[in-house]
């Protein structure tokens, strides 16, 4: 299977069901992974678009079920609980990736600079999906 077809596949999926944050961000490490093996921006541009599509849809799923990962600081009186999200780095790293795609997609920068951007998105997407696999076996 070629990569254009591997694409409209994944495209198609968000299309037709609501992937949950665990299978979101697989997706993602996936679509990360084939963009450290592109090595001309024609063919970074279409990964870029379906990681766009599928960070924000993460987002967004992360953003909804942020109330899930509630914790509570339970040195504080209440009820002025500091509340903190579980999930915090994970959202913080989401952001880190989608900013990184974006310059992906938008900017001209120096080709040798190609694997070390798609590097790392790929380590910053692979630490956001060991984060959810660590807060699922928890």
């Amino acid at each position: 299977m070629n990569t254009e077809n591997h694409i409209t596949q994944l495209y198609s999926e968000l299309e037709h069901s609501s992937p949950d944050l665990s299978t979101l961000a697989a997706r993602c490490n996936l679509l990360t992974e084939i963009l450290v093996d592109c090595d001309s921006l024609p063919q970074t541009q279409p990964v870029c678009r379906c990681l766009a599509a599928y960070l924000d849809a993460f987002k967004n799923e992360l953003e909804n079920s942020m109330t899930d990962f509630r914790v509570l600081d339970e040195t504080e009186i209440p009820p002025t609980h500091k509340q903190e999200w579980l999930l915090d780095s994970t959202e913080a790293q989401c952001d880190y990736c989608r900013a990184l795609n974006h310059v992906l997609l938008v900017s001209h920068f120096d080709r040798e600079m190609l694997p070390h951007l798609t590097g790392l998105l790929h380590e910053i997407s692979h630490a956001m999906l060991a984060d959810l696999t660590v807060v699922h076996i928890h």
